[in-house]
C-alpha cells in the first residue's frame, strides 16, 4: 500500500480527527517538513510516544493512491442505486485481480 501524506491529504485526516491546531502543526511538521520526531519532541515539550501517536493516527486514516472518498446525501433510492453500482464494481474489481 502507498500512502502519500501531502497537504490535502493531511488536510482531510485532520478535519477527520478533529485535530487542534497545536496537533496539526507537529503533524505538518512530521509528514510535510520531513522533520525528526526527536526534535519535535523538545520543542514541543512532549514525551515521544505522543510523537508516534500522532504519526500513528495520520498513518491509519490516510487512503492508499489512487483511492478517494465520497459522502452521499439524497434521496435513499438513489443512494441505495448508488450503492449497488459501487458493490457491482468492486466485485468486479476484486475478480479480475
Amino acid at each position: 500500500m502507498t500512502v502519500t501524506i501531502d497537504e490535502e491529504e493531511l488536510a482531510r485526516i485532520a478535519k477527520r480527527r478533529r485535530f487542534d491546531a497545536r496537533t496539526l502543526e507537529i503533524a505538518h511538521r512530521l509528514f510535510i517538513g520531513k522533520e525528526e520526531p526527536m526534535l519535535l519532541k523538545a520543542e514541543y515539550g512532549v514525551i515521544h510516544q505522543r510523537i508516534y501517536a500522532i504519526r500513528r493516527a495520520v498513518l491509519e486514516d490516510a487512503m492508499p493512491a489512487g483511492t478517494a472518498e465520497v459522502t452521499l446525501r439524497g434521496p435513499v433510492g438513489a443512494i441505495e442505486a448508488a450503492q449497488r453500482a459501487f458493490d457491482r464494481y468492486m466485485e468486479k474489481h476484486a475478480s479480475a485481480a
